[in-house]
């Protein structure tokens, strides 16, 4: 549901610029996570919400908050894909990054420990930096 503002025939609809708010909330979140361990998924998970309210919050400006969940639930790539051709600002390479943080975010691979995971020594895992600059391009509009 969108929160929506009616003031004497006044439509405002705020939550564009809520989700905005919010990734940047949790982007700063990461900027100052450090992690007691040399690994976390922490910082991944903390990227991947924060694109995923961006992107969101490009689609909130044409549909509803309940249309956007629907359509995209938590799927980075799908969601970023669907953009207006004027709103898509990655190359090639960060939507590769996007990519392979997706496969992990939609599953919610970041949240919940996994073993293989950890067997395979979050080989799978997107470069942090890259997914960093990936959500920083995003963000910064």
């Amino acid at each position: 549901m969108n929160q929506v503002i009616h003031v004497q025939g006044l439509f405002v609809n705020l939550s564009p610029d809520a989700f905005h708010m919010w990734a940047r909330h949790y982007y700063k979140c990461k900027q100052d996570f450090e992690s007691p361990n040399s690994f976390s998924p922490v910082p991944y998970f903390l990227l991947c919400r924060a694109i995923e309210l961006e992107v969101k919050s490009r689609h909130l400006l044409s549909k509803r908050q309940s249309e956007v969940k629907k359509e995209f639930g938590h799927d980075l790539l799908e969601a970023y894909e669907a953009l207006d051709q004027g709103q898509k600002t990655l190359n090639a390479e960060e939507i590769r990054v996007l990519r392979v943080a997706n496969d992990i975010y939609v599953g919610k691979g970041f949240e919940y420990f996994n073993p293989g995971h950890a067997l395979r020594g979050y080989s799978q895992f997107p470069d942090l930096d890259e997914l960093d600059s990936v959500a920083t391009k995003l963000i910064s509009r």
